[in-house]
């Protein structure tokens, strides 16, 4: 088998000794392609089950194994492609996806349209981080919401975004609330010289989706908030290939039981900074260290570096940390996670005993100047 016909995925599980290693990763790649046991494989359907490559031991109890499958069992489909890569094998304790490369399958995935460079150009902003807010709280009014992305603007934030929890309710419908908030933005830019992007919301079912982006485009927004684990992932795909020509925020909600769990599920930097970026997603929101998450230091960098590292022929992308900053923390994280990264505050602004102008001023501030 060679790499011109193949993708490959490293799973990390639960074993007392090579041969019990070899033998779960023979299991593995069985349940994900002919879900028989090898003996039930007749010769002329043997070619279609995964290739495990030597086990490797990553503590006592343990290894690791890259299964190496045929582009044909995923039916030029990201779907199946995510089926052949954790379908079965996810509802099994103790394992665990630590990378994968899609391989000769890397074209059915659209990857970022935008990127860093792209945001950034959208943005006018070089040589540094961006910073950005979420509009709350749920229950808030479409002209409350917009008297706050306006302060926010005037603030001199650089990206504006809904709250994952703002969707189409009667308090703050989508296209009123975009409608309002977009005014309010582009009056406060008139004031400042700036360019605030603004990214709506546009989690939905899936047969809405596009048009709910097609509107809030209309509409003037720059940019989309999508919640990838609730739409489905094919969504951001979707989204990404649909031709829109906005960049795309991905949202973690819904996420937290695929990438918290040491010993299951796939690590968050795969997770977001790979899977999701491959889908589509020019910028990733996950829970920074320190807040009310539970990701270590180190996993929060190792997200970092999954979004902007070279992979493929993908754009690298923002990752953008949320919770576990605050506005007088922002240089400390700045220098921890570099220039290329979307800082997310939240209620450290709102909570600003002189309001929200001074308290993204001060935010701005400290992005630009460390």
């Amino acid at each position: 088998m060679s790499s011109a016909d193949t993708f490959s995925i490293r799973y990390e599980f639960i074993a007392e000794t090579v041969s019990d290693a070899e033998q779960t990763a023979s299991d593995v790649a069985l349940e994900q392609t002919v879900e028989l046991p090898f003996g039930a494989v007749a010769p002329e359907f043997q070619q279609f089950i995964g290739t495990p490559s030597e086990c490797s031991q990553e503590s006592d109890a343990r290894w690791s194994c890259t299964i190496e499958y045929k582009t044909d069992v995923a039916g030029n489909d990201i779907l199946q492609f995510l089926n052949v890569m954790f379908g079965n094998v996810s509802i099994k304790p103790g394992v665990k996806i630590t990378d994968f490369n899609p391989g000769a399958l890397a074209p059915l995935f659209p990857g970022p349209q935008f990127g860093i460079d792209g945001i950034r150009k959208l943005a006018g902003a070089t040589g540094r981080p961006l910073s950005c807010t979420a509009l709350k709280p749920v229950g808030a009014s479409q002209e409350q919401l917009a008297e706050i992305a306006g302060d926010c603007a005037i603030g001199g934030i650089d990206i504006i975004k809904d709250d994952h929890g703002l969707a189409n309710q009667s308090m703050a419908p989508f296209e009123d609330r975009v409608k309002a908030c977009v005014a309010a933005i582009r009056k406060s830019d008139k004031e400042t010289g700036r360019n605030t992007l603004y990214f709506p919301n546009i989690t939905t079912r899936i047969e809405n989706l596009l048009s709910q982006a097609k509107l809030a485009r209309s509409l003037g927004a720059d940019g989309l908030l999508i919640s990838p684990q609730i739409t489905g992932l094919s969504a951001l795909a979707s989204l990404a290939e649909s031709g829109i020509n906005l960049p795309i925020m991905a949202h973690p909600a819904f996420s937290g039981s695929y990438t918290i769990n040491a010993d299951s599920g796939i690590s968050a930097d795969i997770y977001f900074g790979k899977l999701w970026r491959a889908l589509g997603a020019d910028a990733v929101i996950y829970p920074n260290t320190g807040g009310r998450f539970s990701y270590s230091l180190d996993e929060c960098l190792d997200i970092n570096d999954a979004c902007r590292s070279e992979f493929g022929t993908f754009r690298p992308i923002f990752p953008t940390p949320g919770g576990g900053i605050d506005r007088e923390s922002v240089g400390e994280w700045k220098t921890k996670y570099g220039n290329d990264t979307i800082f997310l505050i939240g209620g450290s602004l709102y909570m600003h005993p002189d309001g929200m102008k001074t308290a993204v001023q001060e935010f701005q501030n400290s992005v630009i100047e460390g």
